[in-house]
């Protein structure tokens, strides 16, 4: 079986989608030596061979250009390769694939946001729109990240239960580790923080719901000695709210994530819906004490090795801040948790689970 990757939208800062393909495409074309990627920037861990570079004018997503360009050649050109190349079965990391295949497909859904959020993706969510009312025409196989991504495809009846397979998603285990205490001091001065902080990683989109967090630390930050950093990018016209005891980072490197991670005294992620949501994961691994959002899959995600709060609800926020940095041995419990629990995921179970899913597509050909 020779798998194709429609890889076509990555760029050079990998996150979110961009991160889940690269790491799936380099575990596929280790376990498969034929496996294609479709992408138009280099991977240094993969096989030269393995990667066909299409036009740089297709990756990412941001201008409008690039989304037009990328769906015209995904509708026309991508299929083409496919049958040029030998491509068996083509997986769609996202839900970009072609309308008039020339391959059995397997197209990766993350999540609805863009129904949910619409007016958060412009002129994205249509185009999202339409491809979801193709995918019981043109798709072999759904994967979904989580069991509240299936439950949302089938409370829509936009796929039956047999084509969809539930894949969770993973962090990059050689990355994400607790940190020595060398280098510490370094990196506190470079990027000017205090020594005590609470940490935010995600995008800066309004449903990722940052403004919670801040109402919460606002509202106690006159009993605690930290600061509020916050990594990630602005997305649109995002307003943020300035007070000197917080710190807005844009995208920092995957080197010096994990020490972000580990210097944190405690993580907060209060996202109103997430299909999957990785960087609980990373907190985790890196030994900080995490407190999530009870909503959309991140109970599933988090399991009992966090504390989940209503997202809506900000003055249960502040009071649980206030328990997890005030009581050590509930930090160090949360610390424990969380470290025993990561073990259960892994990208070599995802990619797996993506082999499975276009084995099945190639047998109901």
């Amino acid at each position: 079986m020779k798998i194709g990757i429609n890889a076509t939208f990555l760029y050079e800062k990998p996150t979110g989608a961009c991160l889940v393909t690269r790491e799936v495409s380099r575990i596929i074309a280790e376990r498969h030596k034929d496996t294609i990627v479709f992408s138009p920037i280099e991977y240094n861990d993969l096989p030269p061979d393995s990667v066909y570079k299409v036009p740089e004018g297709l990756k990412g997503s941001q201008r409008l250009s690039n989304n037009l360009f990328r769906f015209f050649y995904i509708n026309t050109v991508l299929p083409m390769l496919c049958k040029l190349k030998g491509v068996d079965v083509l997986y769609c990391p996202i839900l970009e694939f072609p309308f008039i295949p020339s391959v059995p497909l397997v197209v990766h859904i993350h999540d609805l946001h863009f129904i949910h959020f619409s007016s958060e993706f412009g002129l994205a969510a249509p185009r999202m729109k339409f491809s979801l009312k193709m995918i019981k025409r043109v798709v072999g196989r759904v994967v979904v990240s989580s069991r509240f991504v299936k439950d949302e495809l089938l409370r829509s009846d936009i796929v039956g239960e047999d084509f969809i397979d539930t894949v969770p998603l993973s962090y990059d285990s050689d990355l994400f580790k607790p940190v020595l205490p060398e280098g510490k001091e370094d990196f506190f001065k470079r990027y000017s923080l205090s020594k005590n902080y609470i940490l935010f990683v995600g995008s800066l989109f309004p449903y990722k719901n940052l403004k919670i967090l801040i109402e919460a630390f606002l509202k106690i930050k006159d009993r605690i000695p930290h600061s509020l950093v916050v990594v990630g990018r602005r997305e649109f016209s995002t307003a943020l709210t300035h007070d000197e005891r917080i710190l807005y980072l844009d995208y920092v490197s995957s080197e010096d994530l994990p020490m972000f991670y580990s210097c944190a005294d405690l993580f907060v992620y209060p996202s109103l819906m997430e299909g999957f949501g990785i960087p609980p994961l990373e907190a985790m691994a890196c030994g900080t004490p995490v407190i999530s959002s009870n909503r959309g899959s991140l109970p599933e995600v988090v399991g009992d090795a966090g504390i989940l709060f209503n997202p809506e609800d900000s003055r249960s926020l502040s009071e649980l801040i206030l328990k997890v940095i005030n009581n050590e041995g509930l930090r160090r419990e949360l610390i424990e948790k969380g470290l025993h629990h990561v073990k259960r995921f892994s990208w070599e179970k995802t990619a797996e689970g993506i082999i499975k899913s276009c084995e099945k597509a190639l047998k109901g050909k």
